[in-house]
C-alpha cells in the first residue's frame, strides 16, 4: 500500500457496499521516521501489531505500541504513527463500516451499542496491549477474521460477521461512558486541524507560504506554526512536503510524464528541490524509483491507512 493511496480523509472506502469490510497488510518505509501520515476515515478500524514498536499519535493522544498490541480507533479520529529510523514496523488493519452490523440505523444494536461508540458516547479502549485474558480473545477473533478474508472461501462472510460481533461484544463489557462535560475546546482544536491539513490538500500544487496560510485562517504566522506542530508534530513545510511526494508517486507510477512537470504539478518549481526532498523521504531519486515501478520490483513505502 503505497501512501498515495489515502491520505487525510479517505476517499476509498474499506470493503464494498455489500461487505463493508477489508482486511490489509501494512508494511513500513524503515528508513523514515513517519510511516502514517496524519489521516481520518469512516470505519471502525483495527489495528494489530506484527513487528517492531511506534508510536500512534490518536488525536491529542500519543500511544506507544510494540508487536501484539491492538489499537481501537473509531470513525472521523484523526491519526498517525511514527517510529525511529532504521526500525521496522508492521501491522495489519481491519476496517468495516457501522453499517456491517446490518438492520437499520435506529434499530437497537446500533441505538444502543455502535452509534454511541462512533460518536464517543461509550469509549472503547484503545489500546490493548495483552495484560489480560480478553486481550487474547480478541486478538484471537481478530487473526481468524484475517485468515477468514484472505481465503475467501463461500460463507466467508458470515463468519468474519460473527467475529465482529464477538470482539464487539468483549470491547463493550469494558467500555466507559464519557464524562457528561466534554471537552469542548479540544473538539475546536480537532476541527481546525482539520481544515488546515484538507485546505492544505486542496492547495499543494500552489506556491504556498506560512503568512499566505495563517491570513486564511486568520492567525498569525507564529501562531499557525505552534499550533500545527503541536497538533501533528510536524511542521507545516514538513508536512506539505510529506504530501507533495506522495502526490509525485502516485504520477511517476501511473504517468509516463516528465519528471520535471511532475515536479511542478506536485508544487515543485524547482525540480533539484523536488529531487532532494523525494530523496529525503524514499532514499532513491524519483527517477530510479519510476525505473523500479516500472520493472515491477519493491521500493520503499510511505503510507497511510
Amino acid at each position: 500500500m503505497n501512501l498515495h493511496d489515502s491520505l487525510l480523509k479517505e476517499k476509498e472506502p474499506h470493503g464494498n457496499v455489500l461487505f463493508p469490510l477489508k482486511v490489509h497488510d501494512i508494511i513500513t518505509n524503515p528508513g523514515i521516521s513517519e510511516r502514517v501520515g496524519w489521516h481520518w476515515h469512516s470505519e471502525f478500524e483495527f489495528l494489530v501489531v506484527t513487528s517492531g514498536e511506534a508510536d500512534f499519535g490518536i488525536n491529542e493522544r500519543s500511544i506507544k505500541v510494540r508487536e501484539g498490541d491492538i489499537l481501537f480507533i473509531r470513525p472521523d479520529v484523526l491519526h498517525f504513527m511514527s517510529a525511529e529510523g532504521g526500525t521496522a514496523v508492521d501491522f495489519y488493519a481491519v476496517d468495516f463500516l457501522p453499517d456491517l452490523f446490518g438492520g437499520y440505523p435506529a434499530d437497537d444494536i446500533h441505538r444502543k451499542y455502535v452509534t454511541p461508540v462512533a460518536g464517543g458516547e461509550i469509549i472503547f479502549p484503545e489500546l490493548l496491549d495483552g495484560s489480560e485474558a480478553w486481550h487474547k480473545d480478541i486478538a484471537d477473533r481478530l487473526t481468524e477474521i484475517r485468515l477468514l478474508y484472505e481465503e475467501h472461501r463461500p460463507g466467508f462472510e458470515l463468519l468474519i460477521k460473527s467475529d465482529i460481533c464477538a470482539v464487539w461484544y468483549m470491547m463493550f463489557e469494558h467500555a466507559e461512558h464519557a464524562v457528561s462535560h466534554a471537552d469542548t475546546s479540544s473538539d475546536h482544536r480537532m476541527v481546525r486541524i482539520k481544515s488546515m491539513l484538507s485546505w492544505l490538500q486542496m492547495n499543494y500544487r500552489e506556491n504556498i507560504t506560512i503568512e499566505q496560510m495563517a491570513d486564511v485562517f486568520h492567525i498569525s504566522a507564529g501562531q499557525l506554526c505552534r499550533f500545527f506542530k503541536s497538533m501533528t508534530r510536524m511542521s507545516v513545510i514538513s508536512y506539505l512536503n510529506f504530501y507533495r511526494i506522495s502526490r509525485s508517486i502516485e504520477m511517476l507510477e501511473k504517468t509516463d510524464l516528465p519528471i520535471s512537470r511532475i515536479a511542478l504539478d506536485s508544487g515543485y518549481d524547482n525540480i533539484s528541490y523536488y529531487n532532494k526532498v523525494f530523496k529525503e523521504h524514499m532514499h532513491m531519486t524519483p527517477g530510479e524509483f519510476r525505473s523500479l515501478s516500472k520493472d515491477g520490483s519493491s521500493h520503499p513505502e510511505v503510507i497511510t491507512v
